[in-house]
């Protein structure tokens, strides 16, 4: 049974933990407090790859460390068992002699996946499990999806007029730029999400089109890894995405494609292309990829089902005619009203 208080420290970890969204791959993000007496003493959070873990530096925090003797650890995902770029959470719990360790959810990658909590209760801890699961398993729902699926969390993101279109009709006479539906606070808002991400993808379609550079601008974050979906190859090499730092990678079926400062990668006609994006994002250990477009990319997510979330901004202009939006089925996780758009989350579940 989850009594108040230990809802009440896990969701100080989830606060934790949320403050390094976007900086800790390939490594989850994690937060930890330590409470005695009722009160918070110590408390951390994962920065990074290679730094200290969130249960180091929430025990490093605490002034006497004579008190966790008899202080509670909290920490929303189980701690780690095994040696790698820096040593056992478990054993620094162990050796400062904390008896009392709530954990939020089971870290189900093949490193951990249950040793953390057993090497605890053998060294006499009391372990508690399961306190705002299904909150823990969310935050860090992009490293669970890499290790439990073996491919990268899909996040498909567009935006429609009220009358259901993602864009006007287009010629070649049409200038090279976005049809805007959303705000500023939307594009901001967007660009958030962008420095969250390991890496962004859009069609050529959007590219020729929209002439994006898929970067960070109107936030603060490293630029996402940018992929291109592209059959036949045939963008110009005018683009600004391809005058931008950062790394361009190309999936198409044409092997001769000459593209500046972009890799190249071959597409098999006899597969489904985006099951091949995801495959070749999970043996690059990326974990996430936000896909922003065009109509058909999106639909061949959708229609493949290879999708988590979608993000959806509904705004309040009309177009008439135009490319119309995708259709998509699925959880509404939130909604929320701009002055010129409303966001609806959508979960596949």
């Amino acid at each position: 049974m989850q009594g108040e208080d230990d809802i009440k420290f896990m969701r100080r970890c989830l606060d934790l933990a949320l403050s390094a969204e976007g900086l800790t791959y390939p490594n989850p993000m994690v937060g930890s407090v330590i409470v005695y007496n009722g009160l918070i003493i110590g408390e951390g959070y994962h920065l990074k790859a290679g730094a200290l873990h969130a249960e180091e530096n929430a025990i490093l925090s605490v002034k006497d460390k004579d008190l966790l003797r008899n202080s509670v650890l909290y920490v929303n995902l189980e701690p780690c068992s095994h040696f790698g770029r820096r040593p056992p959470c478990t054993d620094l719990i162990i050796s400062n002699g904390i008896r009392k360790v709530v954990i939020g959810t089971k870290d189900t990658s093949e490193k951990v996946s249950g040793k953390g909590k057993e090497k605890l209760k053998s060294a006499g801890c009391e372990v508690i499990t399961g306190i705002l699961e299904k909150e823990c398993r969310y935050l860090n729902r992009r490293f669970f999806t890499f290790h439990e699926k073996k491919r990268p969390y899909v996040i498909l993101k567009w935006a429609q007029s009220s009358d259901g279109f993602i864009d006007i009709e287009r010629d070649k006479k049409s200038e090279r730029k976005p049809t805007w539906i959303i705000g500023k606070a939307e594009r901001v808002l967007v660009h958030k999400w962008r420095a969250s991400e390991q890496s962004i993808l859009a069609g050529a379609g959007t590219i020729r089109s929209d002439n994006p550079d898929l970067t960070v601008r109107d936030w603060t974050g490293e630029n996402p890894l940018r992929l291109v979906l592209s059959g036949s190859g045939d963008m110009g090499v005018d683009q600004p995405l391809f005058r931008t730092i950062g790394t361009n990678i190309v999936f198409t079926h044409n092997t001769s494609a000459r593209i500046p400062d972009s890799e190249i990668v071959k597409l098999d006609k006899g597969r489904d292309s985006i099951e091949q994006v995801a495959e070749y994002l999970y043996n690059k250990n990326i974990q996430s990829v936000i896909v922003e477009g065009g109509a058909q990319v999106l639909n061949n997510f959708i229609s493949t089902g290879l999708w988590d979330e979608a993000r959806i901004f509904y705004g309040n202009k009309n177009f008439m005619q135009g490319i119309k939006a995708p259709v998509i089925k699925g959880k509404v996780y939130s909604a929320t009203k701009f002055s010129s758009s409303t966001l609806k989350v959508i979960l596949n579940e």
